[in-house]
């Protein structure tokens, strides 16, 4: 089989590596060379029964169902070992392949600079923009991809934590899974403190603040939220359970003593008899103590019992109905570092002790100061949109699907700022996409693929031509409008053409490298890891601030004019504290 331009088709899997030669650059963006992939994926348990046309339709949004019955039609999407039809209903055993051309969202271009190494760790600094490591639409464009094309000298790492796409910072690889291990163990231990830097909306208040307030995720509207309510709810019923705890000490107690006195009459006894009785008694003795102990022991684990209900009934009694997750006890630490000249946004240390999901930005917000350009969580300036957002905006359908099913979305994200002590997967799934076995993650031969027929050829093409239509369709006006004429210049401006020999004639995507259907907004979110370091003083890593977080530095105009002027008039007037938490 060979590409459109008459070269020979290679076919990557999930252990093909990353290479220099996979990447371009234009314009300040760093793109992929758009390649051949064949998926593979066994079917499970709830999907038993369904055809591999109602599953990838609902699992995969990414495509719509013309796209996947087309696909089955042209023979790319299959099921291994049988012919299937759209309404085969698949069985267990069942293994599904897809083969696309992929095309990986573009990233901001430059090196990932390496800012410290060990012998357990490699810390480098992660730019704005690009995941950390294999997920959804990514998977050489992210930093563990470009690490292994670019400084095959580091070996093979492994992550220990994650930063949110759009965050910057400092970012820790392990050199080996042990080293790995003991790293997350550390981290999950809190014996590792993490430090950010965060510029935020008002003048924020002098000395140290707490934010120690639960938090739940909202897997509808796809964001976490403070549940201030939890915290005291659950410290009541906590107290509560302790008093129920303490009681029960003392009855088995009480149960203990009343024992050994019913005993000190058959002790006595039993001294007055001979020695072989007395051997009888010391035996029963303890026997009875084993007892006591066996007792003892489940007394106390009933009561923890008690006390986890309680306290998971008291989070539950607190936790609003519509895909609220249960409330976790989450804490950030901040300190004021800067205040800017126009008195519209603060430079703030943000110290996480928790690592929850959008932690710190979370707090921020509900501390009345949130990060300046994060628009999902209040903030006025233009910051980075969710990828989501901007689907839903422009008519892409897997939006509107991913936000009806209550899905994440595709711009779901971990950490927030913070980072998530468990171990990332280093494998994600995409439209089609599944984890092959190690056995037989090997070169796989591609379908030899017909040409279609030219009715089908032209539903391709105005398949596409819509979809540039849909790209085309910008919001007008608005501080993200340059967002918009971004995405819009991915899928028109010639220079962002691939090359005719890695084009494909059957791919919806092509001619370009980014993908048709994800929309993507590259502007840095105002928050970076900028220190983390080992309690015991093994250890510390530091990655050197962007250009925002600069004291002297003023950030673009907000585009909320009204509120800007509202913030103006209360910044002249001085003060701090909270600054027009209602807008939250």
């Amino acid at each position: 089989m060979e590409a459109s331009g008459g070269g020979a088709l290679v076919l990557e899997n999930p252990d093909s590596p990353c290479r220099p030669e996979d990447y371009v650059e234009v314009a300040g963006y760093r793109l992929v060379k758009p390649y051949h992939f064949d998926f593979c994926l066994s079917v499970r348990q709830r999907w038993i029964g369904q055809s591999i046309i109602d599953i990838f339709t609902r699992e995969f949004p990414a495509r719509d169902r013309a796209y996947y019955l087309q696909a089955l039609a042209d023979g790319v999407l299959r099921v291994e070992g049988c012919q299937v039809g759209p309404d085969t209903p698949l069985k267990d055993g069942h293994r599904m392949r897809h083969y696309i051309h992929r095309h990986e969202p573009p990233v901001p271009a430059g090196p990932i600079a390496v800012v410290g190494t060990s012998e357990a760790a490699v810390a480098v600094c992660k730019p704005a923009g690009m995941p950390v490591h294999v997920a959804g639409q990514y998977r050489k464009n992210t930093v563990l991809g470009v690490l292994q094309a670019e400084r095959p000298d580091l070996g093979p790492l492994f992550p220990v934590h994650r930063l949110d796409k759009p965050v910057s910072g400092l970012l820790l690889f392990a050199r080996s899974a042990a080293a790995a291990a003991a790293l997350c163990r550390q981290i999950e231990s809190r014996d590792v403190d993490k430090v950010y830097v965060a510029r935020v909306l008002g003048r924020f208040s002098e000395g140290h603040m707490v934010a120690d307030v639960p938090l739940a995720w909202d897997t509808v509207a796809n964001h976490a939220l403070a549940v201030p309510e939890a915290a005291v709810e659950a410290a009541a019923a906590e107290a509560t359970a302790d008093d129920a705890t303490m009681q029960g000490v003392l009855q088995a107690e009480q149960q203990e003593t009343e024992q050994q006195q019913e005993q000190q009459p058959a002790q006595q006894a039993g001294q007055q008899q001979g020695e072989a009785q007395q051997e009888v008694s010391m035996a029963e003795q303890r026997r009875q103590r084993k007892q006591q102990q066996k007792a003892a022991k489940l007394a106390a684990k009933g009561a923890k019992a008690d006390r986890q209900a309680a306290l998971r009934a008291a989070a539950a009694a607190t936790t609003a109905r519509g895909g609220k997750s249960t409330p976790k006890p989450a804490l950030t630490e901040f300190r004021l570092l800067a205040v800017a000249e126009d008195g519209l946004t603060s430079i703030v240390e943000c110290r996480p002790r928790t690592g929850r999901t959008h932690q710190i930005r979370v707090h921020l917000q509900h501390l009345g100061h949130p990060i300046a350009n994060d628009t999902q969580y209040g903030g006025t300036y233009g910051g980075p949109l969710a990828s989501r957002h901007m689907a839903q905006t422009l008519g892409v359908h897997w939006a509107s699907q991913a936000a009806g099913a209550g899905g994440s979305g595709a711009a779901g994200g971990s950490a927030g700022g913070c980072c998530s002590s468990k171990r990332p997967r280093l494998e994600g799934k995409a439209e089609g996409e599944g984890v092959l076995p190690q056995e037989q993650q090997q070169q796989q031969v591609p379908p030899q693929v017909p040409p279609p027929p030219p009715q089908q050829q032209q539903q391709r093409q105005q398949h596409q031509q819509s979809g540039e239509e849909q790209a085309a369709a910008e919001p007008a006006g608005g501080g993200d409008a340059d967002a918009y004429a971004q995405c819009r210049a991915f899928r028109c401006r010639p220079e962002f053409e691939a090359e005719a020999g890695l084009r494909d004639a059957l791919c919806s995507h092509c001619p370009y490298y980014a993908p048709r259907d994800y929309p993507l907004d590259l502007r840095p979110l105002w928050l970076h890891a900028r220190r983390y370091s080992c309690g015991e003083g093994s250890w510390s890593f530091s990655a050197p601030p962007p250009e925002w977080a600069h004291p002297d530095w003023l950030p673009p105009a907000p585009y909320d004019q009204q509120w800007h002027a509202a913030a103006a008039a209360a910044a002249c007037g001085g003060g701090g504290g909270k600054l027009f938490p209602e807008r939250l």
